[in-house]
């Protein structure tokens, strides 16, 4: 194959039918592809690229230093975050490789738990191999969230000249232009759950105290998972709405009042924290939950020091 044109879109167009010759397969990596530059594109303009390899070999994603999505022939590879990977459901049934980089060789395993990181400059970062002669379009979506969380996490890498040298404007172009928004599967917008999980607590903060006990001794204490444009636990309003009745008020970690009161209900307002986080295995319950004032909060997750509680302050004796 001669020389490509990184500028041209037609090499682009026909370097690419090479590498997926399958149209509906095609249309979902590009899909794929432009979804995640879109992200990227979003967080900082300036620090991504996309490398078409001038004879043709393969198509690079990068973001910063971090290579993100590579299409070969034959192959997929996506970057993906270790930590959310874990919360793909069933994840370990879909025929993916992984591989992870030991410091002189690339490892791979049918388990992303048994590589080590890809990249050394950032952490918990897993490349996971699909093979595009299968049907891979069926499950690729489902990794989507966890390759946006390793590109947000490559963000903190910088982009080098040579790469920059090496994008390819053609392929840009070409990719965008075939783009299908109408073709991404249905998932719901992390807007939505957001709202919705509002919509429960101001539910849950409704009910008596008692009627929140009752309750929560019929709930599940492991939290249901959702995808969405990020993977996150729908976390029980009972529960918030208990540890916060409890809180009275007052962070349970400095004992001070609430920096100031929700402007939406004149409520005090804190920050329901899981000790142990739900994506580490911890419940969705009240004695898991401690309520913290936004500074608090802040210093749990990345202070030089983590904090216990000593003491939570209780309501008045009649109110119990």
């Amino acid at each position: 194959m001669p020389k490509l044109n990184r500028d041209s879109s037609e090499d682009a167009k026909r370097a690419v039918e090479r590498l997926l010759p399958d149209p509906n397969k095609r249309q979902k990596f590009i899909n794929l592809l432009c979804d995640g530059i879109s992200y990227a594109d979003s967080l900082d303009s300036a620090n991504w690229n996309l490398n078409l390899e001038t004879s043709g070999k393969f198509l690079r994603f990068n973001t910063g230093q971090e290579y993100c999505i590579q299409l070969n022939k034959g192959k997929l590879l996506l970057l993906c975050d270790r930590t959310t990977l874990r919360l793909i459901p069933d994840i370990i049934r879909f025929p993916v490789e992984y591989v992870g980089w030991n410091g002189e060789r690339s490892v791979y395993n049918q388990h992303f738990d048994q590589v080590p990181d890809a990249l050394a400059r950032t952490n918990n970062s897993v490349g996971c191999w699909f093979d595009t002669t299968e049907d891979f379009t069926v499950y690729v979506d489902k990794f989507r969230s966890s390759n946006k969380d390793f590109i947000r996490a490559a963000m903190n890498t910088t982009l080098t000249p040579l790469m920059r040298r090496a994008h390819s404007k053609g392929a840009v172009e070409y990719v965008f232009s075939a783009f299908n928004e109408n073709s991404e599967q249905d998932l719901p917008e992390l807007t939505d759950v957001l709202v919705a999980e509002a919509e429960q607590l101001d539910k849950a903060l409704r009910l008596s105290r008692q009627q929140r006990l009752d309750e929560l001794k019929r709930i599940d204490p492991k939290p249901k998972q959702v995808i969405v444009q990020q993977t996150v636990f729908l976390r029980n309003q009972l529960v918030v709405a208990e540890v916060l009745y409890r809180a009275n008020g007052h962070c349970e970690q400095c004992q001070q009042p609430a920096p100031f009161l929700r402007d939406s209900d004149n409520t005090p307002y804190l920050e329901v924290h899981h000790k142990t986080r739900l994506a580490d295995g911890g419940d969705d319950t009240v004695e898991n939950a401690i309520a913290l004032c936004p500074n608090c909060h802040r210093q749990v997750h990345h202070g030089q020091k983590r904090h216990t509680i000593t003491k939570v302050p209780l309501r008045p004796k009649d109110e119990q």
